[in-house]
């Protein structure tokens, strides 16, 4: 995944590769308000920023359920 500084747009085919989810998972996350797709042209485009942060915060959220299973 890239850093912060990067300003990386990946195409909707590229997210399930990036993210190892499937495409339902990545649709699911797009319904759910998780991911926010960019419109650009008619195309929609996801801002690797963001996928990074979404990481992170699925990260947190493993972090605290693993606290409370100790």
């Amino acid at each position: 995944m890239p850093n912060e500084s990067d300003r990386r747009l990946y195409e909707a085919g590229e997210l399930p590769e990036v993210l190892r989810l499937s495409p339902e998972k990545i649709d699911w996350l797009v319904r759910t308000g998780q991911l926010t797709p960019i419109l650009i042209c008619g195309e929609l485009r996801f801002d690797a920023n963001e996928l990074s942060a979404l990481v992170e915060t699925y990260r947190q959220i493993a972090k605290r359920k693993q606290s409370y299973v100790q």
